[in-house]
Parts: structure tokens; C-alpha cells; sequence
């Protein structure tokens, strides 16, 4: 068998095993328990991994769902912030409060004189 952790490699090898086996039953008939073992294996193999690709296919639904979930979410969050300015007001101080910057007056910087108002 080969030492890899590639499921179709080693689906693929112990395929050809059990064929082989099933080829050779005459020279081997002391093997059935093994051999059914083996199908066994193989059968619950290949049943994990539907189950591992449903899954996948799932958690892409799921991240699609979340998605629009969040979208959808932001807007009615940004309908209660428009609301909360127009109720409050757009200066007010508490619009902090709802994670929105009130507006607030520019302080001005201080004058630099110009080329022409330097005194020498």
C-alpha cells in the first residue's frame, strides 16, 4: 500500500487489492474474513466521503446564507442610525452611543503668515 494520505490513491490501491484477491479466491480461500473486511472498509471509505462533500456543499450554503444575513442586518442597522440622527439630532453628542460621529464644529487653525508678512 502506499504511504499516502491521497484518498484516491489509496481508494485506488485497495480497489486493486480486493480485485486481486477476488481473482485469486482458489489460492487464498482463508482470506474471506479479510477480504470482507476490506469491502467493508472500502464501503464506509466512500461513505465518509459523500459525507465530507455534502458537507462542503453545505458550509458553502451556509456562508451564502450568512452573507445575506449580514447584509441584510447592516441595512436595518443603518435605517435605526438615520433614524436616531433625525430623532436626536446630528449635533447630539449621544449619537456616540449608537457608533455614529455627531457633527461638530472645525476648529481653525491658527494663521501662518504668508511670504510678503515676514518681518525681517
Amino acid at each position: 500500500m502506499p504511504r499516502t494520505d491521497s484518498y484516491f490513491q489509496v481508494v485506488g490501491d485497495l480497489e486493486g487489492l480486493a480485485a486481486a484477491v477476488d481473482e485469486n479466491v482458489a489460492l487464498l480461500p482463508d482470506l474471506h474474513a479479510e477480504r470482507t473486511e476490506l469491502a467493508e472498509g472500502l464501503t464506509k471509505l466512500k461513505a465518509l466521503k459523500e459525507r465530507q462533500r455534502s458537507f462542503a456543499a453545505a458550509r458553502q450554503a451556509t456562508t451564502q446564507e450568512l452573507r445575506k444575513a449580514m447584509a441584510d442586518n447592516r441595512q436595518v442597522a443603518e435605517r435605526i442610525r438615520d433614524a436616531v440622527k433625525f430623532k436626536i439630532g446630528r449635533r447630539n453628542e449621544k449619537l456616540v452611543q449608537f457608533n455614529i460621529a455627531p457633527l461638530r464644529k472645525r476648529t481653525r487653525k491658527p494663521a501662518q503668515p504668508g511670504p510678503s508678512e515676514v518681518k525681517i
